[in-house]
């Protein structure tokens, strides 16, 4: 009877001290072991806040390892100390160990993460902290195998697919044409993967855009200061994400992976046997016209078949381009306005508005092209190349009036719009400035201008079809 009782005593104790600190009833341990963990977090909190990360170390440690669900700043606190101490220490194998306990503290937070998400409001996924791991293992193992970093962000990207950080998913589409380097048996994994970034991107940026406009009608409506600021951030971050999406495409561009010719060879003979497999053409569609493949058979044989099946703004666009290789203009514009009316994204939308303002203005429909990059601007005000498609326009028909010297103002509305597509979209930047330095050497002398009663400085309206108001240079 006494060792029944002695077995079944010490079962309840294994139970008890296997909860503690581990469960969320009991997250901060019992009796002794709770006093020692509050105490260990209060200490370690103080000299976080102070920046003591050297006197931080020992008690967050203690709470670290013995208490991980006691509280959520554990690993943000963690993280931050970490940092410093490999930043400050010299010895390597220290430096190694203080690493190591880094990546610890990813693996716990996603280990326990479901426990975590009770306790708080900002639900971290663990898809997200496998991001972040990722990012600090390349940071800190500069000769980490591809393969291992690759698998990381993969498994990242793929749990959060249109959720993923921007700079995650352009580390992975990175990673990817690294293992392609590796293997060219990676090619088709890598069209994949280029794919479904570059749908993750614009989910991304959509997201942005309507976190903006959410928080500028609410300022709008109650005029909390902080919902503009926080609308400027993702403005910031709208600008980030756009490179880190110029950046996808140029991996995959560079790899060498997929020309136009080669995906054409690769797609095209494929296409009869899956004329009725809808998300087989939407992908061949996808992958060429990211590209910019539009002019292949592939590509336009792929968007009359997806077409016939379901009016898509992909298949729409693509069966435009077949009938303005043909010739056939006006079926054309309509398909191209089908697409816009068709698109959901308004990322999307815009960059097809600015597209069909290309065709107008390759057509000379100079006016019309400005109607749709203005078009494109309402949708996105953060996009570069409608401002210089506007540009375009304009120079390629500069009179407004009788005066030739006037006349030649009309390249310096030219440059405020290059000027503009350059401060609200840095990826627009090189191109902007190949305008600028083309359409200056077309400003009115200043001499004839000062003959006409305008002088540098001052305004002048250029009148007709342009209608802008500018500064004389």
């Amino acid at each position: 009877m006494k060792k029944l009782f002695f077995a079944l005593f010490v079962l309840v104790v294994a139970s008890t001290s296997a909860q503690n600190g581990i469960t969320n009833e009991f997250r901060f341990g019992q009796g002794e072991d709770s006093v020692r963990c509050l105490q260990a977090i209060s200490i370690s909190s103080i000299n976080v806040k102070n920046k003591d990360y050297k006197t931080a170390y020992p008690e967050w440690k203690t709470v670290f390892t013995e208490f991980p669900v006691a509280r959520v700043d554990t690993y943000t606190n963690g993280v931050k100390i970490l940092t410093e101490l490999i930043k400050a220490e010299s010895d390597p194998a220290k430096k190694e160990e203080y690493t190591k306990e880094l990546m610890l503290v990813y693996d716990n937070q996603i280990k326990y993460i479901d426990k975590l998400q009770e306790i708080t409001k900002s639900k971290l996924s663990a898809g997200q902290i496998l991001g972040r791991k990722a990012r600090e293992y390349i940071k800190y193992y500069k000769n980490a195998p591809v393969d291992t970093i690759y698998a990381m962000l993969s498994k990242s990207v793929e749990m959060e697919k249109g959720q993923s950080e921007y700079t995650v998913t352009e580390l992975f589409m990175k990673y990817s044409t690294m293992m392609f380097k590796k293997d060219a048996n990676h090619r088709s994994q890598l069209i994949e993967d280029y794919l479904n970034s570059s749908v993750y991107i614009v989910e991304v940026l959509d997201k942005y855009y309507g976190n903006i406009e959410r928080l500028t009608e609410r300022y709008k409506a109650e005029g909390n200061p902080k919902d503009s600021i926080n609308a400027s951030k993702y403005g910031l971050m709208i600008d980030a994400s756009r490179i880190s999406k110029n950046n996808i495409d140029a991996y995959f561009i560079n790899s060498g992976a997929a020309t136009c010719e080669n995906l054409n060879d690769i797609y095209f003979p494929t296409l009869e046997e899956n004329k009725d497999n809808l998300e087989y053409l939407n992908k061949v569609i996808s992958v060429m016209s990211m590209l910019k493949c539009t002019e292949q058979d592939a590509y336009l044989t792929a968007s009359e078949y997806a077409l016939a099946i379901e009016p898509t703004s992909k298949a729409a666009m693509g069966c435009g381009y077949r009938y303005f290789k043909r010739g056939e203009t006006d079926k054309a514009l309509e398909l191209f306005d089908q697409a816009i009316e068709l698109e959901s994204s308004v990322t999307t939308k815009a960059e097809l508005c600015y597209k069909v303002g290309a065709v107008h203005y390759s057509l000379g429909n100079y006016s019309k092209a400005c109607v749709y990059a203005n078009k494109a601007l309402s949708l996105n005000s953060k996009y570069g190349m409608p401002h210089i498609l506007i540009a375009q326009c304009y120079a390629a028909k500069p009179e407004w009036c009788d005066d030739e010297t006037l006349n030649a103002c009309t390249y310096y509305v030219c440059v405020d719009r290059l000027e503009r597509a350059k401060s609200v979209d840095p990826s627009a930047k090189k191109e902007a400035e190949k305008y600028i330095a083309i359409y200056k050497k077309h400003y009115p002398k200043a001499e004839e201008m000062f003959m006409r009663g305008h002088s540098s400085g001052k305004k002048i309206t250029v009148g007709g079809w342009i209608n802008e108001t500018t500064t004389i240079r």
